[in-house]
């Protein structure tokens, strides 16, 4: 990854671009190579690196504000009220950003103007670099504040102007000119109380910077040396603290595909609605084809108790294709038509009574004479495979009353 010094006061146009200090890093964060070169020579150098660039100390102020809210989102509406009464500018000619909150319960900020914004990020996509993050330069020494009071070393960062670095434990980290350094300190420690004026100082002298120890609790500190930890800082995927926000976020801090995201959102929640739908419906299927094979099954064994359960479908359709060449030639339905065809033929004829089995039909019928009895009873007997038998006949005025049992087969 790279990590580039933006360069201070930007948009004053040049002869040459200006050459940016940067830090090439391994995967743990550690420095591998460093120089000065613009950002075009470092595209053309290192064309497949991710850039993150800070922006300078000099541009961009931090600052740590009580905002009473909980949510994050709510912080970020109420930066600007609150910090209204500590800008020297219009709100609309600054970029505002909330950070997290501190262990004191306040919130961190940082403030640069729009039209900074708008060089950097210029100066960047003409070069062809897309940035995944712009972070304040002072707010990567957030970890080194003291327990209380202030603590005092030399700048690690590469400037033309020697800074000092400044950091405290109810403020954000600054980096001031080592010229101005003596009289801020007294600004500074004149707003705490007289137990938390503790001045931890590591490579500078106090009477030097025109102080005494009237005015402070003077402690000696071993320089740490910040450098490598905030680059390593810089690395981390995530800071909360990233000026890409807000009408910043998209464009320069946002990869192409990124802007599809909520297309590609709706096409996914879309693809797995339609898989589950057809998940669902083929364990329908899958559970209906299983209730039709059991009824299926159980069908066959009340049907046919009696036959081994192979093929239950085939078996059916056999037995059914028996059963209808049987009733073709003896069913009960078959022999009562023929006998109820014959007597319907006759002229005058009823039947009053009739029983029916597959083998044999009994009759009581009403006829007109004995004539059509008998003409009844020849073309019984002409049928096919069928015999007659007079059960009995009486006359009377209504005509003749007879009774007859016509078989299938022999009698």
């Amino acid at each position: 990854m790279l990590i580039v010094l933006l360069p201070e006061s930007p948009g004053i146009e040049t002869l040459e671009p200006p050459r940016l200090h940067w830090w090439r890093t391994g995967r743990e964060g550690t420095p591998e190579e460093s120089g000065q070169n613009s950002l075009a020579q470092l595209r053309s150098r290192f064309p497949a690196e991710r850039l993150r660039a800070l922006a300078p100390a000099t541009e961009v102020n931090l600052y740590r504000i009580a905002i009473p809210v909980r949510s994050a989102s709510a912080a970020r509406a109420a930066l600007p009220y609150a910090l209204e009464d500590q800008l020297g500018q219009e709100l609309e000619e600054l970029h505002l950003v909330a950070g997290p909150r501190r262990a004191d319960g306040r919130y961190a900020a940082a403030v640069t103007e729009q039209r900074h914004m708008a060089a950097w990020l210029d100066s960047c996509h003409a070069a062809g670099w897309r940035l995944e993050a712009l972070l304040p330069q002072a707010s990567l020494h957030d970890d080194m504040a003291p327990t209380a009071g202030l603590r005092v070393q030399p700048s690690p960062w590469p400037a033309e102007v020697d800074r000092a670095l400044v950091t405290s434990a109810d403020q954000e980290p600054v980096l001031i000119e080592t010229g101005m350094l003596g009289f801020w300190l007294k600004q500074r420690l004149a707003q705490l109380d007289e137990q938390q004026r503790i001045l931890e100082l590591s490579g500078y002298e106090l009477a030097k910077m025109g102080l005494s120890e009237a005015d402070c609790q003077l402690q000696q500190a071993e320089l740490i040396p910040p450098l490598d930890a905030a680059l390593k800082r810089c690395q981390q995927p995530a800071r909360v603290l990233n000026l890409l926000c807000g009408p910043y976020t998209n464009g320069m801090a946002t990869l192409p595909w990124r802007k599809l995201r909520p297309v590609m959102i709706a096409a996914g929640v879309l693809l797995t609605v339609l898989v589950g739908q057809l998940v669902i419906e083929g364990m329908l299927l899958s559970s209906e084809r299983e209730r039709l094979v059991t009824e299926i099954d159980q069908l066959f064994d009340r049907t046919l108790p009696k036959s081994r359960r192979v093929d239950p479908v085939t078996q059916f359709r056999q037995a059914l294709a028996g059963g209808t060449a049987q009733s073709s030639q003896g069913s009960t339905g078959s022999l009562l038509y023929e006998v109820l065809a014959v007597v319907g033929e006759g002229k005058g004829g009823q039947i009053k009574q009739f029983r029916a089995t597959p083998t044999e039909v009994e009759l009581e019928l009403q006829l007109p004479s004995f004539a059509e009895l008998e003409s009844i009873r020849s073309k019984l007997a002409a049928g096919t495979g069928m015999s007659e038998t007079l059960q009995g006949a009486d006359s009377g005025n209504d005509g003749v009353t007879a009774r007859l049992r016509v078989q299938r087969g022999g009698s």
